[in-house]
This record gives C-alpha cells, sequence and structure tokens, in this order.
C-alpha cells in the first residue's frame, strides 16, 4: 500500500515540481543542460511578467513583461465571473431536481436518470461542432452569457447524478418537518437542505472547478475574443515567442482556485457518502 501511494505521489508530484521550477528560473538558467534541479537564485520575476510589470532580479538581469498579460488578467477575471454564475444557476437547478429523483416517486423516473446519465458519459468534444454551428446562428459565439450556457450542460448533469446518490443516503426526515406542520416545500427548504448542506456545499465546489477548469468549449468558442477564459489564456503561451517560465508560472496560478477548496473543504468532501443512484 505504502509502495503504491509513494509511486501515485511521485506520479502526481513530478509535473508540478517540473513547471514550478521553471516559474522561478532566468530564461538562461532554463536552457542549461543537464537542467538544474533546485534554482539556486529563486524569484519571483515570472510572476510579476504574467501580470504585466517588468522584473529586475538580484543579477540586474531585466525580466520584461509577457506579451500576454492584458490575456491573463482578462482570462482570470472571465473566468471567476463564469464559473460563479454557473456555480450559481447549477446550485438552484440541481438540488430541487436531486431531491425530486432521491425522495419521490414519478413515471419514467429510471428512463429520466439514465438521460442523465447518457449526458455525463457522453464526452464534450462529440458536442462541440453542433454548438459551435448553433452559436454561430445566434451570435453567441465570443461571449460569457454562451459560455455560461455551455458551461451548465456539463455542471448539470454530473453534479445532479452526484447530488443524488448522495440525497438517498439521508434518512426520511421529511416525516419532522410533516409533524411540525410544514408542507412539502417548506420542509424542503427548512428541513432538508439544513441536514444536507455539507452535500450540497461539495457539490457547489465541483461545480465551480469544473467552471474554472473547463477547455474544450471555450478553446472554441470564445478563444481570441474578450470573453476568453484562463485556460485558453494560458493555452496562447505556446504559439508566442517561448517563455517557459511565463506559462509555468500561469499554469501555477491556475492551480491555486482548486488547491484552496481542496484543503480548507476536506473534511465535508471525505464525510460525503454517496451511494448508487439507480438504487
Amino acid at each position: 500500500m505504502y509502495l503504491g501511494l509513494f509511486v501515485l505521489l511521485i506520479w502526481t508530484l513530478t509535473p508540478i515540481y517540473w513547471y514550478l521550477k521553471l516559474a522561478f528560473l532566468t530564461p538562461n538558467n532554463i536552457n542549461i543542460f543537464p537542467p538544474v534541479f533546485l534554482p539556486d537564485d529563486m524569484h519571483f520575476g515570472a510572476f510579476f511578467n504574467i501580470f504585466g510589470y517588468d522584473y529586475t532580479t538580484a543579477d540586474n538581469i531585466l525580466l520584461p513583461a509577457s506579451g500576454q498579460a492584458s490575456q491573463v488578467i482578462r482570462g482570470l477575471l472571465n473566468s471567476l465571473f463564469v464559473s460563479i454564475i454557473s456555480t450559481i444557476i447549477t446550485m438552484i437547478v440541481i438540488v430541487p431536481l436531486a431531491y425530486t429523483f432521491s425522495r419521490l416517486t414519478f413515471r419514467f423516473k429510471t428512463a429520466l436518470l439514465l438521460t442523465i446519465l447518457l449526458s455525463v458519459a457522453l464526452p464534450p468534444i462529440s458536442t462541440l461542432i453542433p454548438f459551435f454551428a448553433m452559436y454561430v446562428k445566434l451570435g453567441l459565439t465570443g461571449t460569457k452569457f454562451g459560455l455560461i450556457i455551455v458551461t451548465l450542460t456539463i455542471t448539470i448533469p454530473f453534479v445532479t447524478w452526484m447530488l443524488i446518490g448522495y440525497f438517498r443516503n439521508i434518512p426520511p426526515i421529511e416525516k419532522l418537518g410533516r409533524i411540525d406542520g410544514y408542507g412539502r416545500f417548506e420542509t424542503f427548504l427548512k428541513v432538508f437542505i439544513p441536514v444536507s448542506k455539507n452535500g450540497i456545499l461539495v457539490a457547489a465546489v465541483i461545480s465551480f472547478i469544473f467552471s474554472w477548469n473547463e477547455f474544450t468549449y471555450a478553446s472554441i468558442l470564445v478563444n481570441g475574443t474578450k470573453a476568453v477564459t484562463f485556460p485558453t489564456s494560458i493555452s496562447s503561451f505556446l504559439f508566442q515567442h517561448p517563455h517557459p517560465q511565463h506559462l509555468s508560472a500561469s499554469l501555477f496560478l491556475g492551480m491555486i482556485p482548486p488547491f484552496i477548496v481542496a484543503v480548507f473543504l476536506q473534511r465535508y468532501i471525505s464525510e460525503m457518502n454517496i451511494v448508487d443512484p439507480l438504487r
């Protein structure tokens, strides 16, 4: 078991270490062979450069600002906006939807559940061309509104499926609300949601991470426009004059939000028990 964990850690941390190391090297040190495993003189120049600021190292080496700085800043703001709005809409839709599927009985329930499963299993690349053709006709390409809509097609099915399994694991507490004189909707708001808040919070976090990391649709629908997102703005570094330290610093910057979420919400994620939604 420990050997397996060690191999998994090496597999996971090696690429993170490698591009994080590049972020602290000057262009001259990057080209040294054999490569430097630990920088002798660490600096934060690349992190200033990607935000449009020049940086002078202790050796008086000028590191000029990145030409992609405006795209990086715009991508950060757009990704934050799209992720927050998509998460809010996703939670408004999926919480009552998951509750309906997990706690109520109605006709065609299994068929509708399988439809949600099919939506989760369908790879985004398979719907990219139809979405692009539709967005061109509707004038939604290059807009944050259009990107939010297409992001919801990913977050709603996946998080709904996950939340159905969590809701099914909660005891039948609706009877307590009925005893207190609540109707079905009041029981849902005042009894069920407070009890299931941990699972709902984790679902919101997963929805935010999915929205933040979405690249497939964004690379076609908004790349190169004012609605560019952070993942697509990072990809533009590959087509410019090679500055590995700028790309590495941007990658590390994009990893910070999921890392913060994982650290502070680890307890809630580990406590979230999920059962088979089809059971």
